[in-house]
């Protein structure tokens, strides 16, 4: 054998090795299954378990407020990813249509966080749920301001979020509320652990009394007494000029095509109901730039709102903003709101709220409006 070709198959045989060994760390997993790389997943450190995940609201595709204390008593899968991307993200959800597909009739659900909220609208959202056929009571994409959706990633999964750039764990969360384990959905070891782990937590019982006695200790943090905006009329409004009577505050905004307009609808029924024994409202707009008092005028006209007894509000946001935290005791966002509407008492402090979008819970304000306010004419 000449030397030179000794020395070319030396370095073919090392190029091959070289190549075996690049192939088996990028291949590798931390659980010894096989994950796909991809260069916008952020696994990070391992999370701490056994912890509880605070309640949170987002944006759902179908342009509604999804409160995740609605999931209390069900076991359920957190998970990120965004639209746009065309490996990672698909393998992982392909996985949890499969886990939907197994434990949808043992009442596990699933919510899927984008971190690209710029492109992925609710429109978006549905369009891309349907192509992994979710159901849309099993399985909820959200969406939202992505400051929000970093503190809510970080804060309360600790795992990394930045724009198209997510973790590729399935958070798994118990009937309690509490983080029971962190699994790659594409490593079918830990895919199989998943499965594994959803099955215990099925079967563990929810005791719900204790945690509920302890959510109504907690006293609501008003620090605002009043506050002044601008209504529909184009004149100033105080809430002030309210107290000795009952009223319903909201936000919402004018160019909000879902869950705004059920909102109202639900305020319109109750307006109805209860025209006769003085019942006030207010929605304020989280949309000011845009929604101005004629803009407000043309909306109320849809409700048939009669400008002495529901004010449409506007103002300055970062008001409006602070309107939501101090006197209401909720984050507000442009064009990004609760869909509770809240009771306030006639001085002026905040009593309860309650969620428009959840019948049972109108239902439990409509029985409190009829036992706290007086009689109306026909019943006199």
């Amino acid at each position: 054998m000449k030397p030179t070709t000794g020395i070319f198959i030396s370095a073919v045989l090392l190029i091959l090795l070289g190549l075996t060994m690049f192939w088996a760390a990028f291949n590798r997993g931390p659980s010894g299954g096989s994950i796909p790389v991809d260069g916008h997943a952020a696994t990070g450190p391992v999370v701490d378990l056994n912890r509880e995940i605070a309640p949170f609201e987002l944006m759902s595709a179908q342009e509604e407020t999804f409160d995740t204390a609605s999931l209390d008593g069900n076991v359920w899968i957190a998970s990120f990813f965004f639209t746009a991307c065309p490996s990672i993200c698909k393998m992982q959800n392909q996985q949890i249509a499969i886990l939907q597909e197994e434990f949808a009739d043992e009442g596990v659900k699933f919510i899927s966080i984008t971190c690209d909220p710029d492109n992925d609208t609710p429109a978006v959202l549905r369009q891309y749920a349907e192509s992994f056929q979710a159901k849309p009571d099993v399985w909820t994409f959200l969406t939202g301001d992505m400051q929000q959706l970093k503190e809510i990633t970080e804060n309360s999964f600790q795992v990394a979020f930045e724009t198209q750039t997510h973790s590729d764990r399935l958070m798994v969360i118990d009937k309690e509320g509490k983080l029971r384990g962190a699994f790659q959905a594409t490593d079918d070891i830990d895919f199989r652990r998943t499965k594994k782990l959803l099955k215990e937590l099925v079967a563990e019982p929810y005791q719900p009394q204790e945690k509920e006695v302890a959510a109504k200790d907690e006293p609501r943090q008003q620090t605002m007494e009043s506050f002044q905006l601008t209504d529909s009329l184009d004149l100033p409004f105080d809430s002030k000029s309210l107290e000795g009577d009952l009223w319903l505050g909201s936000f919402f905004y004018t160019s909000c095509p879902g869950s705004c307009i059920m909102q109202n609808m639900e305020k319109a029924k109750l307006r109805n109901e209860f025209k006769d024994r003085g019942l006030k409202l207010v929605s304020i707009t989280c949309d000011p730039d845009n929604d101005t008092p004629a803009a407000l005028a043309g909306y109320a006209e849809r409700f048939q709102a009669d400008p002495d007894r529901w004010y449409f509000c506007t103002g300055e946001f970062d008001y409006i903003q602070k309107i939501g935290s101090e006197f209401f005791d909720i984050k507000v966002e442009p064009q990004y709101h609760s869909d509770r509407v809240f009771l306030v008492g006639r001085d002026g402090k905040v009593i309860d709220s309650f969620r428009t979008s959840l019948p049972d819970q109108m239902e439990a304000l409509q029985k409190t409006l009829d036992e706290m306010l007086p009689p109306g004419e026909d019943e006199a």
